[in-house]
């Protein structure tokens, strides 16, 4: 009976809340009364569906802002890009028509907030920036239609508060942060609706499968995206940012069913970051926080704030804004993943979840307007706060850049100019902190510049934390996480000249030319595997040298020797561990045809390659020595479904597909018993849950690596790959956990008692809080070549801790004796890390199992060890351990 109330309920608020026009506008307007005008449809009029009955597709939001854009003067409608999967990303300006005339020159002029060398303006004269941001996260659908009705109220409405919004701020709204994610979500939510709505929690409307609508094309979080920009929407979306400061933007999501709604001020200084000044939680957060109440309250609708969600770092976009002068606000709405569900508050509907949107949205432009002074002084004291915060900081600049590697170190620099930070050329040759930079190779960053704090975040380790319970990750510098040769100057005396505006192309191409014999390439740079990998699927047959040798760079003509690249002292030109071979009389395709394939790689890719004219080096290993060996083109498989991280699983389709240009074929671990396992030589587990795979498939899986595959197993699929019995490497075995306040064992004191309101602070350090380690990489492994350095930086957000291999060759990359750089963790955890295994390579039979303790490929922008991964991709095939004598007699392969 209590479950036919529920539907009954949820019946008849689903035909309450999809009247008629002038009914819609009271509902989703309640607590306004404007006027509209007759001549702009209404979302409904236009759609032709009340909104909140049916999920709308983006091509469709799209076309009704189009619209808008043709039947008033008092919007604008640009294309900022466009996504993976080509579908437009669009911004909507709102304001009066004569800001929309004037719009560039409003631009301009607010610009001057962030340049702390000009005066302060008239604030009373220049509009506030407002930007509404929806759906970033593509299942989180309610707000993309609470863009639809703000976006109809900023157009339509003729009263006379909205006059002055338009009159004294710039409203931009991005209707879909992620059109791809929301578009799969749309489809998913319409498939599944029914008539009337199931407000059954279990029904599978309320139940994506796998990877659901969150994510982008490749199952990236676009809200973690912010700082590393790894992805096309995210560089989209950066560039109209710094185009305009926003002086308060929105960023609308939803939670649980069971949440009510939440918004700002976030947890004070436990989830804030002490880079930014008070002001922005104290005041500005807490001046908008007002209007929220109000417009909530007369909704009757209840809310929380202060409890969770951090505000720690620039990743998100409800925290990067705080970076650039302004304040970003977080909104959560309970959600009604479908159009009605059960939950712990009564029935949750679809127009409920967007009414609320709608509120606080419009709630956000009041309070902007009204306080509008406070927000444009605070966006100019903030730049020129930077400078003074700068000049405290005793890191006076930073030095980037690897010698051998112009490509990672290029898109580095790339991502810095991104984020509109002053960055110059190295002037002269510089050893810092035992490491040498070379001009042309090596930039500089001051400290001393208006974006400070973003340099900071950046480039520095973060070790002191208010909180010990986190959201998300603690560690975020992407420095470390390119793994470049960088240091700290404590006087900026290597900043000369002006700032670079934009990197320097590297053109790439063959040195000495054509050559009858073969090409040779240094794999120090990050793009030789995108380059091996084109040459590969072209069927060019590759080797890879398993041990280092020079070549004379001397080439010969009929008139005698001619220096190409001439150097001075020697003329030789070394190639390190994993250089790559391309021998030309093996190869099916004729010496000019395949000079001119390597010639237009090697542009695509940016790498150089070298001509030579003889298999006898100068110096180490011949060029037809057994330790230069054939290579096979990768044939991966990566399982993915439910039960597999989505986010992981994307990493690496991302990886291979944009960075490598190599297919991947994804197996439903559904379809894993009917996969013919011969066909690939590759095998990717990201974290997840493999229990659906039953004995069978194991048995499969196992055969094939003892037959000569790869498997590649990343964080808990590492594992159950040891329980499964896969490998014959052993877990950590976990300790008990200790208390800070005393240093002894809890599982010592089982009578002890804690009060319930402090689990979470009990609890929370048992996690490892996504920090940053170094760890010792065996860099004549295969899984090494191309490093020049031993110490490697690798993230971990997870528990998995392998134990070093009991062969002496299998620990390829090791966590060293004190790990910590930067970001949360207990000592009890820290403990645990220390000297563990992060890389394990474990033969069995003719393959190998290659363990990774953590997540290589993390969020897309842990380039130092995604190489890693890529070499086990690509050099797998090569990853031998010798069989060593144990201490009992007995042997282990």
């Amino acid at each position: 009976m209590h479950k036919l109330n529920l539907l009954y309920l949820s019946t008849i608020l689903f035909i309450a809340l999809s009247p008629p026009l002038f009914a819609q506008n009271t509902y989703y307007f309640s607590g306004y009364k404007p006027t509209f005008d007759p001549t702009i449809p209404t979302p409904e009029q236009f759609l032709g569906y009340p909104i909140g009955s049916h999920y709308t597709r983006y091509d469709q939001i799209v076309a009704y802002l189009k619209e808008l854009d043709r039947l008033s003067d008092k919007v604008s409608l640009i294309n900022i890009g466009k996504t993976y999967e080509e579908r437009p990303q669009v911004i909507a300006f709102f304001t009066s028509v004569a800001n929309q005339k004037n719009l560039e020159q409003i631009r301009k002029d607010h610009l001057q907030l962030a340049d702390p060398k000009i005066p302060a303006p008239d604030y009373g004269k220049l509009p506030v920036v407002v930007h509404l941001a929806y759906t970033v996260h593509g299942n989180e659908n309610s707000s993309s239609e609470a863009a639809l009705l703000t976006a109809y109220y900023l157009t339509a409405s003729t009263d006379a508060e909205t006059g002055r919004w338009l009159n004294e701020a710039v409203v931009t709204l991005d209707p879909a942060e992620n059109p791809d994610g929301r578009d799969r979500a749309v489809q998913w939510f319409n498939q599944h609706k029914s008539f009337p709505p199931v407000t059954d929690p279990l029904d599978r409307e309320h139940n994506e499968l796998w990877p659901g609508g969150r994510f982008n094309h490749y199952l990236n979080d676009l809200n973690r995206d912010w700082l590393p920009l790894a992805h096309i929407e995210s560089r989209n979306r950066m560039k109209f940012h710094h185009d305009w400061y926003p002086n308060v933007m929105i960023d609308f999501h939803e939670m649980g069913t069971n949440s009510t709604y939440y918004f700002e001020p976030s947890k004070p200084y436990s989830t804030e970051n002490d880079l930014i000044p008070r002001a922005t939680y104290d005041v500005l957060n807490v001046k908008l926080a007002k209007y929220f109440a109000k417009a909530l309250d007369n909704l009757g609708t209840f809310y929380w704030t202060k409890e969770q969600f951090d505000n720690l770092s620039p990743i998100y976009g409800s925290t990067y804004p705080d970076f650039t002068g302004g304040v970003g606000v977080t909104f959560e709405v309970g959600s009604s993943r479908g159009l009605a569900q059960e939950g712990t508050n009564g029935v949750v509907t679809f127009p409920f979840t967007i009414r609320n949107h709608v509120a606080t949205g419009l709630a956000a432009i009041k309070g902007a307007v009204e306080e509008k002074d406070v927000y444009l002084k605070h966006q100019k004291d903030f730049f020129a706060s930077a400078l003074t915060d700068a000049q405290k900081f005793p890191t006076k600049a930073y030095v980037f850049g690897s010698a051998t590697d112009d490509n990672l170190t290029n898109r580095f620099l790339e991502t810095l100019l991104q984020h509109h930070i002053q960055v110059y050329e190295l002037p002269q040759r510089a050893t810092v902190e035992n490491k040498t930079f070379t001009p042309g190779k090596a930039y500089v960053v001051p400290t001393a510049q208006p974006n400070y704090r973003i340099v900071h975040s950046l480039f520095e380790e973060v070790t002191a934390f208010h909180d010990s319970v986190f959201y998300d990750v603690t560690g975020w510098s992407l420095v470390h996480g390119y793994g470049l040769p960088y240091a700290k100057l404590k006087d900026a005396a290597l900043v000369k000249g002006s700032p670079i505006s934009a990197a320097k192309p590297i053109t790439g191409g063959i040195l000495n030319g054509p050559s009858t014999y073969a090409y040779v390439l240094n794999w120090a740079d990050y793009h030789a595997s995108t380059a091996l990998s084109a040459l590969q699927q072209a069927g060019v047959q590759a080797k890879v040298a398993l041990k280092p040798f020079q070549v004379n760079t001397v080439a010969r003509s009929s008139s005698g020797p001619q220096s190409i690249n001439p150097v001075k002292d020697d003329p030789n030109r070394d190639f390190g561990y994993g250089s790559i071979v391309i021998p030309v009389a093996v190869q099916s395709i004729s010496a000019d045809s395949l000079y001119k394939l390597v010639n237009a790689i090697s542009k695509q890719a940016g790498v150089t390659f070298t001509g030579v004219s003889t298999g006898f080096n100068a110096g180490g290993i011949d060029l037809g020595s057994n330790n230069i060996r054939t290579l096979k083109k990768p044939e991966a498989a990566l399982l993915v479904g439910q039960g597999v991280n989505p986010s992981e699983a994307g990493e690496v389709w991302f990886l291979l597909s944009e960075h490598l240009k190599l297919p991947l074929t994804k197996i439903e671990i559904s379809n894993a018993g009917r996969a013919n396992w011969s066909r690939y030589n590759t095998v990717i587990l990201v974290g997840g849950q493999y229990a659906s795979l039953d004995k069978a498939v194991v048995a499969r899986l196992k055969n094939w690596v003892e037959e000569g595959g790869t498997l590649i197993t990343l964080k808990n699929a590492s594992e159950w790959a040891i329980k499964q019995g896969l490998v014959k490497e052993n877990l950590l075995a976990p300790t008990a956990i200790v208390k800070a306040d005393t240093g002894k064992s809890a599982a010592s004191r089982p009578n002890d008692r804690i009060d319930f309101v402090n689990i979470a602070a009990k609890e929370g350090p048992r996690a490892v809080a996504g920090s940053i380690y170094t760890a010792d990489l065996d860099i004549t492994n295969p899984l090494g070549f191309g490093f020049s350095d031993r110490k490697i930086f690798v993230f971990r957000n997870g528990t998995t801790i392998l134990k070093p291999s009991s062969s002496p060759y299998g620990t390829v990359v090791k966590y060293t004796a004190s790990p910590y750089v930067s970001g949360f963790v207990s000592k009890e955890n820290l403990k645990k890390i220390s000297n563990s295994a992060a890389v394990v390579v474990s033969p069995e039979g003719a393959g190998r199992v290659v363990l990774f303790a953590d997540n290589p490929n993390f969020r897309s922008y842990w380039h130092g060890t995604s190489k890693v991964f890529l070499n086990a991709l690509l050099f797998g095939q090569h990853l031998t351990v010798p069989a060593t004598q144990l201490s009992n007699g007995q042997e282990e392969n």
